[in-house]
């Protein structure tokens, strides 16, 4: 069965489970008292889970409270049944003992307008909905919290390991179950559940997404309850996650999930790109690799590109339409065999290709667009006319940078003092050397943009965060009054991103290119039972103003796009015409 047959098998299942699964205008979809019961259930452990003490202590343990549930919950006859299943659990936990007049620090510290609340709990109070019972003794987990030792909580606070941040980096007493049965329903909706839920109080984004988190739940536990196997399951929860337009998801596409779907073979040495609304090939990185630059890819294996990145793009979170480089990188390019069948337009004239394919890892992965290839592009130089080049990731590579100033930049930055124009690529991963260039650029530190942090106080709140420019270091050696030309495009996202704001209101930077992918922040893992996890952003990035960068990006101050042509030709149009605009500029 080909996976394009699974997948309409699934569809036909799904509907199957809807009490009426073709609903009519704006008419809500009717799902069946078992699904309802489900969904009331995740909603109610969720958030019993990230506010009870009995859990935030670990004196229970909150998955087996649910495995408990989940069979009671399938089998209630009504609403009412189920509420009051719920109902008597809250209550076997124990009285809420902390005090809910004295709230968590950084939440009663923070200023009312930089309080950001993005969960909607009013679910809690709706007696309806809940039951006069249920919604009166949830109302007390709803006060901001004491500072409480987390230790052993769902999420720890306390071993978050950003410098400056109250960031979590991962739920470390989240279990794995790695020996998992994946025909156990119950698991499978733990599972389901987890994710939800994390989303639903620890997201800072989920506002802006294109549909409603909270109305996606019953179609995923209707999905859910049809999966039958490993495999059907991480499809699941991989598609619940390409939900959040979020192109810092992963669900661990180095397991059997991916290989299975989309083939255990890569075509790992090319770099692609999107240009004139088309997938273009910008260069290989082994002889042997008979595609070419300037290739417009037509079909993979005999499926049309743009259905291939359609089905990709169910699995794999993509900030924006289009916008497919870096998301995309690892599933596109696969086959099931050692030869992938690449359909060209090359020249005008259409070829079919045989590619090979090797196994992944390969040994060379392109990252962001950044040839890594030995002695392909240098940490810094300084080329024709006087202008010095900036790469910022292979910075990185060669000095193993440090945020601040660090000593390769210095060396750069000195090296280059005395040029007539300073053009940085941040069409690369600067990881760790961001935050390096500023301190050239401005007198003193200002903010350069809000960050928005997850608050311990209620689940579903975040703190802004003045980020500024240089966290007040010395100045460094000297300041650089030239022009600088700055470099983005989608390849640009999260530190590239964090970078380009943070320089962009200097006097003399320009940013020119494209806009940027819009994935900017910190991220989180969630451990998946069965052994996997999901890395998502869980730290919000802002503008100075407040203004949203996330599916937004980082416009350019002059746009310059890739055309197929330049790339057909081996140039670098971006930086070309930063080179004639520091010229220009330098004339006046």
């Amino acid at each position: 069965m080909s996976k394009w047959t699974r997948l309409l098998a699934v569809l036909l299942c799904v509907c199957l489970l809807f009490t009426s699964c073709a609903p009519v205008g704006n008419e809500k979809k009717e799902y069946s008292q078992e699904v309802q019961n489900l969904e009331k259930l995740c909603k109610v452990w969720g958030y019993v889970k990230y506010t009870h003490p009995v859990f935030l202590t670990g004196e229970k343990d909150w998955d087996a409270e649910l495995i408990t549930l989940i069979p009671q919950v399938r089998q209630a006859e009504n609403s009412e049944a189920t509420n009051q299943i719920l109902n008597e659990w809250l209550l076997s936990l124990g009285e809420i003992e902390y005090e809910t007049d004295t709230p968590a620090a950084q939440w009663s510290s923070a200023k009312e307008e930089d309080k950001v609340v993005i969960a909607d709990t009013s679910w809690i109070f709706d007696k309806k909905y809940l039951g006069e019972e249920l919604s009166a003794n949830m109302e007390p987990l709803t006060k901001p919290l004491v500072n409480i030792n987390r230790f052993n909580a769902p999420i720890d606070f306390a071993r978050g390991y950003y410098t400056g941040y109250n960031q979590p980096t991962m739920l470390v007493n989240e279990k794995l179950y790695e020996d998992m049965d994946y025909s156990d329903e119950n698991y499978r909706l733990l599972g389901l559940f987890r994710v939800w839920n994390v989303m639903e109080y620890y997201n800072p984004y989920l506002d802006i997404l294109d549909e409603d988190w909270e109305e996606l739940l019953p179609d995923f536990i209707v999905r859910m309850l049809q999966d039958t196997d490993r495999h059907s399951y991480d499809l699941t929860i991989a598609a619940l996650t390409a939900k959040l337009q979020d192109a810092h998801v992963i669900y661990n596409e180095r397991s059997e999930f991916i290989q299975k779907e989309f083939g255990e073979y890569i075509v790992n040495d090319i770099e692609f790109v999107s240009a004139e609304g088309e997938v273009v090939i910008v260069q290989t990185f082994d002889e042997s690799c008979p595609l070419q630059a300037g290739d417009i890819v037509r079909k993979l294996d005999g499926v049309d590109i743009k259905d291939v990145i359609q089905h990709c793009t169910e699995y794999y979170s993509v900030p924006m339409d289009g916008k497919i480089c870096n998301a995309l990188r690892y599933p596109l390019f696969r086959s099931h065999d050692t030869t992938l069948e690449v359909t060209v337009l090359r020249d005008g004239e259409e070829k079919t290709i045989d590619v090979p394919a090797g196994e992944f890892p390969s040994s060379f992965i392109p990252r962001y667009g950044a040839s890594y290839q030995e002695g392909e592009k240098k940490p810094y130089e300084i080329i024709e006319g006087n202008i010095g080049v900036i790469n910022p990731d292979f910075m990185d590579l060669q000095s193993g940078a440090i945020h601040g100033n660090d000593a390769k930049w210095i060396e750069a930055m000195n090296a280059l003092r005395d040029t007539d124009g300073l053009i940085v690529d941040y069409r690369q991963y600067p990881a760790n050397s961001w935050r390096c260039l500023p301190p050239y650029l401005f007198e003193e530190p200002e903010v350069g943009l809000l960050g928005v942090s997850i608050s311990e106080a209620v689940p579903g709140t975040f703190v802004k965060e003045p980020v500024y420019n240089f966290f007040n270091k010395p100045r460094a050696v000297y300041p650089y009054e030239k022009e600088v030309v700055v470099l983005i495009d989608e390849h640009s996202q999260s530190a590239p991103e964090y970078a380009a704001m943070l320089v962009r209101n200097a006097e003399n930077v320009t940013l020119m290119g494209e806009n940027t992918l819009g994935s900017d922040g910190h991220c989180l893992i969630v451990p998946i039972p069965g052994g996997n996890m999901v890395l998502y952003t869980a730290y919000g990035i802002y503008t100075p103003e407040g203004g949203q960068t996330q599916r937004i990006g980082i416009p350019p101050d002059i746009e310059v796009k890739k055309t197929i042509e330049g790339i057909k030709e081996g140039r670098d149009e971006l930086l070309e015409a930063a080179v004639a605009y520091i010229r220009e500029e330098n004339k006046k």
